[in-house]
């Protein structure tokens, strides 16, 4: 018995050495200016993308749903340069409920100026969440996640260059 034991473990063994594996899964590329595009037909505003991000950075997720309150909500998501997560998240005139849950109830902290725009700072330490809350002509617009400030102000928003955006049906 123990040396059929061995001869199966033997054979497992053999099999583990000669099957390749992955160490990791990589999504395939996202295109968010085609992501803007499509959600322009679907939302009541321009959705802003993020210009000027370092090469480093890749576009995970984008999308348009409907969220808290009924915002319908585009989203970009994104994995940062030190492998952190930062995503853009939009909504039309979205009430302070909405705010509440993009943020994840973090308290604010204060605020900073980017690019002529004064945006509101939460942090959520416990759940390791940092957000950047600014509203423009109706549209707030959250940049949220699990990387820092300083990675999170390089994906504020830009609005879409106007060839990316719809024309008139």
């Amino acid at each position: 018995m123990v040396i059929s034991m061995l001869v199966v473990l033997g054979a497992v063994a053999v099999v583990l050495l000669l099957v390749p594996r992955t160490n990791s899964v990589v999504q395939p590329p996202v295109d968010v200016a085609r992501g803007a595009v499509a959600a322009a037909e679907q939302v009541d505003f321009t959705p802003s993308v993020p210009t000027g991000l370092p090469s480093d950075w890749r576009a995970t997720s984008v999308r348009t749903t409907r969220s808290t309150a009924g915002v319908l909500t585009w989203h970009a998501g994104y994995q940062t340069s030190s492998d952190q997560y930062a995503a853009v998240e939009q909504g039309q005139d979205a009430p302070a409920e909405w705010v509440r849950a993009q943020t994840n109830r973090a308290p604010t902290a204060g605020t900073v100026d980017l690019v002529g725009r004064t945006w509101t700072r939460y942090v959520r330490t416990d759940k390791v969440q940092n957000s950047l809350v600014s509203t423009s002509g109706g549209v707030t617009t959250v940049v949220t996640g699990t990387a820092g400030f300083d990675e999170l102000g390089q994906a504020r928003p830009e609005p879409a260059p106007a060839a990316l955006t719809p024309g008139p049906s």
